[in-house]
């Protein structure tokens, strides 16, 4: 799977770009639960993709940065979710919508890396899988245990957006 060149060291840092003339998507434009993050990676080249972080409302700490991306060629969706560094790996990290039946789909992200800042997991969402994880009252848990030892670190965060949001960044747009 290949993906934009700049993914691994872009949108930890604040907005770039702002909306052209031509009507094209605005950085710091949200979509839901969503805010578009652009960057220039080159002469004339921009990347953009769907950030959502979440921290504990208790104390501020950072519990997890959302981003969703197309492939290069536009042809797949990805959820890349950013941890804090130190996350127990063997765990793994899952999503999983909390719908009022109970019938849920759980979904394992898979561990892409780690650096001196956060733990990187990745999950792949076709079309017909988004359905089930966006609604206005489909809060989706997510997990991951953040050390040997530790408890899981068990949140919600809202999808609301997502299908819209990505439609608007769709590289043939």
């Amino acid at each position: 799977m290949k993906f934009p060149a700049a993914l691994a060291v872009m949108l930890l840092t604040g907005p770039a770009l702002a909306q052209d003339e031509a009507g094209r998507v605005m950085n710091g434009q949200t979509f839901g639960a969503w805010t578009v993050s652009c960057e220039a990676i080159a002469a004339g080249e921009t990347v953009c993709v769907l950030n959502q972080q979440l921290v504990r409302d208790t104390d501020q700490a950072f519990l997890a940065q959302f981003l969703a991306l197309w492939s290069d060629d536009g042809t797949k969706r990805y959820i890349l979710a950013r941890v804090p560094v130190g996350v127990y790996l063997p765990f793994g990290m899952a999503l999983q919508p909390e719908v009022p039946d109970g019938e849920a789909t759980l979904r394992q992200m898979i561990w892409q890396s780690c650096n001196g800042q956060v733990c990187e997991a990745l999950v792949e969402f076709g079309p017909e899988e988004i359905a089930s994880f966006v609604g206005p009252d489909i809060a989706i848990l997510a997990s991951y245990q953040p050390s040997l030892g530790k408890d899981p670190v068990v949140f919600r965060f809202s999808m609301d957006g997502l299908v819209d949001g990505m439609d608007a960044l769709h590289p043939d747009k």
